[in-house]
């Protein structure tokens, strides 16, 4: 009986680890992203990975860059429909918006645009120059061309996989070109999309494309990790991926 009751516990306690893993994994996707501005128009996407097929409401804000004060705010809810979130894997790819922005109506200046969906902020910022703002290049958190030669080649969805067998199917540290792969350092893609040597900077961090893996196909990179652990908690993010040039 005793047997019994210890199966029966360590059973409970194997759920609730799973469970808590899978809210760990979960909680690390993006709750949204903004796009580059259309005009006056703020673009972007805002989903609940709990609620994928659901649109929900998104708040907005517009601030004064140096005083931190708002001056704006929105209330939408992301519903429109996307092809690229539903190829990427965001719900059913109902979760777009677009806002359209009175920018005459303030005064010369930088202005922050932020995001979140209850509470979770986005996962970047949009800087807006109105006039001619000394320093605004520099401020500037998201820019399509910068100047230190990196190039936005667009959102790509990003999972982690490391050199155990689940992850390499036997091939270990060992990539498709013949390198061996670092953490920091390889990522696998889809070479019809991103050629193998290509370097692209993904959060601040520079990657060389080393590998391919069977289920990464279009806009995917698998970035390497050390452990499979590492793997699991960078979870399914989409990120903005810069080609260094």
């Amino acid at each position: 009986m005793l047997n019994k009751v210890s199966v029966f516990i360590a059973a409970i306690m194997m759920t609730a680890l799973l469970i808590g893993g899978a809210r760990t994994a979960q909680a690390e996707l993006n709750p949204g992203y903004f796009d580059e501005f259309e005009g006056d128009t703020i673009v972007g996407w805002g989903w609940d990975c709990s609620m994928p097929n659901t649109s929900v409401p998104i708040h907005i804000t517009v601030s004064d860059h140096e005083t931190s004060q708002v001056v704006r705010e929105f209330h939408p809810t992301a519903a429109i429909y996307r092809d690229d979130l539903k190829e990427n894997g965001i719900g059913n790819g109902r979760h777009g918006f677009r806002i359209s922005m009175d920018w005459d109506s303030l005064p010369d200046g930088l202005y922050t645009i932020e995001g979140d969906v209850d509470g979770k902020k986005f996962a970047n910022i949009k800087t807006y120059a109105k006039g001619d703002v000394p320093g605004a290049q520099d401020a500037a958190h998201s820019e399509t061309v910068s100047s230190n030669g990196l190039r936005s080649i667009g959102l790509f969805k990003t999972t982690g996989y490391c050199s155990c067998y689940k992850c390499s199917k036997g091939w270990g540290k060992r990539t498709s070109t013949g390198t061996i792969a670092r953490s920091n350092h390889t990522i696998a893609v889809d070479p019809r999309v991103i050629p193998y040597g290509t370097q692209v900077m993904i959060n601040g961090i520079i990657y060389t494309a080393e590998d391919k893996g069977s289920s990464v196909k279009g806009n995917h990179i698998d970035i390497y990790f050390d452990t499979h652990s590492q793997g699991i908690q960078h979870g399914c993010r989409m990120q903005e991926v810069f080609l260094i040039q």
